[in-house]
C-alpha cells in the first residue's frame, strides 16, 4: 500500500473507473490506482469531485487535507470503526488514574531513551560536540520517570529532557549557515524549525491514521491532557517516534545536502486558523516546544518556509524514511517505520484489552 501526496495547486481529482485522475484544467498530471492507496494527502487548493469523495470513503482511504505550507486542516472521516468494544475498554481503562500514569510513563521513558540514543550516536560519529553533559542529564531524568506520582510531574520531566535534548541536537548540523537554537513552531523562524514542524505533521498523519484504523477514539489519551479538539491518543503514541523518524531525518537532509538554504524563503505571511492548532500541545511541555516568533532580543522574526521545490524534496525524503526497515522489538520482524507505527498501535490495543500487561515503546538500540 502507498501514500500519495498532491502538491500541485489549482488541481482537482476525479474518479475514472478504478483510478483517480489528478487534473489541472484539461491536463492530466497523475493517475492513482485506488487499490494501491493507503493514504491520500492533499496540500492547499486541491479539490475532489463528489464521486471521488464517495469512492475514497467506501474504500477506506485515509484522505488528509493540509494547508499549502503543511498545516494540518482535517481529514475525510469514513464511518466510525465497528470496534465498539475496544473504545469501551479504552474509555474504561483511561478513566483509571493508575493505568494512565503507567502508560504515560512508558511513553515518556521511550521518548527520553530515543532522544538520548540520538545524542549518543552524534557523539560517537563526530568529535568535539561536547554532548556528555546533555546525555547524562537526559539519562538522569529518564531514571526518574518511574518514580513520579502524577502526570504533571511526568510532563515536567519530559519538558526538561526535551530542552536538554534540543540544546545538544543543535550541535549536530554540519552544513554551513544551518543553525538551530531552540524549538520555535508558530511560526518557524529558521529552516530547521520549518522542517521539524512539517515532519511532525506528516508523522502525525501516519499515527492518526493507524489509531483510527485500529478502532480507537483518537481524542482520549493518557499523557496529553484531554482538551477540546486535541487528538490526545494520537499525540501520545507519536511521542516515541519524533526523535527516531523526524529529528534524524532533519539532521540527515541538511548534513547530506539533500536540502540547502536555497530551498527556504522568508515570508511575511503567517497562516491563521479559526480553530486551535492540533499541535497546540505539540510537545508535552511548554519548556520544550515554545510558541514564539521572536529572536534573543525579543524582536519579531519573519517566518521561514520551504519553496515549492524544497517541499517536494522533503516529502520524498520523508517517504524514504518511512519505508526504511527496522526490527520491531516485539515481533522481531523487519518492518518499515510506517508498519512499526501500526504495530505499536495494535500493541497498545492489546494492552487496553488486557491481553498484554504493559505498553512497551519502540526504543532505538
Amino acid at each position: 500500500m502507498a501514500v500519495a501526496y498532491v502538491l500541485e495547486q489549482n488541481t482537482f481529482i476525479r474518479l475514472e473507473g478504478e483510478r483517480l485522475i489528478v487534473q489541472k484544467r484539461r491536463d492530466v498530471l497523475h493517475t492513482l490506482h485506488i487499490f494501491k492507496l493507503d493514504q491520500l494527502v492533499l496540500f492547499g487548493n486541491v479539490s475532489l469531485t463528489p464521486p471521488a469523495i464517495q469512492r475514497l470513503l467506501s474504500e477506506g482511504v485515509d484522505t488528509v487535507f493540509m494547508s499549502r505550507n503543511g498545516r494540518y486542516k482535517g481529514r475525510l472521516q469514513p464511518p466510525l470503526s465497528k470496534n465498539i468494544t475496544l473504545r469501551c475498554e479504552q474509555f474504561e481503562k483511561l478513566k483509571n488514574e493508575e493505568f494512565c500514569l503507567k502508560v504515560a510513563q512508558a511513553i515518556v521513558r521511550g521518548k527520553i531513551a530515543n532522544m538520548r540514543a540520538i545524542l549518543m550516536r552524534l557523539a560517537r560519529n563526530r568529535e568535539g560536540l561536547k554532548l556528555e553533559d546533555h546525555i547524562l542529564q537526559i539519562r538522569n531524568l529518564g531514571e526518574r520517570v518511574s518514580g513520579v506520582q502524577d502526570l504533571d510531574s511526568l510532563r515536567g520531566l519530559e519538558g526538561k529532557a526535551s530542552a536538554a535534548y534540543f540544546e545538544g541536537f543543535s550541535r549536530g548540523f554540519l552544513a554551513e549557515g544551518v543553525s538551530f537554537s531552540k524549538r520555535v513552531r508558530r511560526p518557524p523562524t529558521d529552516p530547521v524549525n520549518a522542517l521539524l514542524s512539517l515532519g511532525y505533521t506528516l508523522l502525525f498523519n501516519s499515527v492518526m491514521g493507524a489509531v483510527s484504523l485500529v478502532g480507537f477514539d483518537p481524542y482520549l489519551g493518557a499523557l496529553h491532557a484531554v482538551d477540546y479538539g486535541r487528538p490526545s491518543l494520537a499525540l501520545d503514541l507519536m511521542e516515541e517516534w519524533r526523535p527516531l523518524v523526524v529529528d534524524t531525518l532533519v539532521l540527515s537532509v541538511f548534513n547530506l545536502k539533500s536540502l540547502t538554504l536555497e530551498d527556504f524563503v522568508k515570508t511575511g505571511e503567517i497562516e491563521h486558523d479559526s480553530d486551535r492548532d492540533v499541535f497546540e500541545d505539540e510537545g508535552v511541555s511548554e519548556s520544550a516546544d515554545r510558541t514564539e516568533g521572536t529572536d534573543a532580543k525579543g524582536e519579531v522574526t519573519l517566518p521561514v518556509k520551504l519553496t515549492d521545490a524544497g517541499f517536494r524534496k522533503f516529502i520524498v525524503q520523508f517517504e524514504r524514511k518511512m519505508h526504511q526497515k527496522i526490527k520491531h522489538h516485539l515481533t522481531q520482524q523487519q518492518l518499515s517505520y510506517r508498519d512499526c507505527i501500526r504495530e505499536q498501535v495494535r500493541h497498545f490495543a492489546r494492552v487496553v484489552r488486557g491481553e498484554e500487561k504493559r505498553y512497551q515503546p519502540m526504543i532505538s538500540r
